[in-house]
């Protein structure tokens, strides 16, 4: 019975270390998207400023 503790117990922490690093691997991804989205947004408003600042 114990070995089967044991067994359940370990897969269970595999599953629950596999979520984890999925889920890092998700925050990293959607971290550089916002950052991009960032750049583009800020190089955006530059643009319109200046356009406007030309009128």
């Amino acid at each position: 019975m114990s070995a089967v503790v044991c067994v359940g117990t370990l897969i269970g922490a595999s599953i629950c270390v596999a979520l984890g690093v999925v889920r890092i691997g998700s925050w990293a991804i959607d971290r550089r998207e916002e950052q991009g989205t960032k750049a583009i947004r800020d190089a955006a408003f530059v643009a319109q400023a200046s356009a406007e600042v030309r009128r």
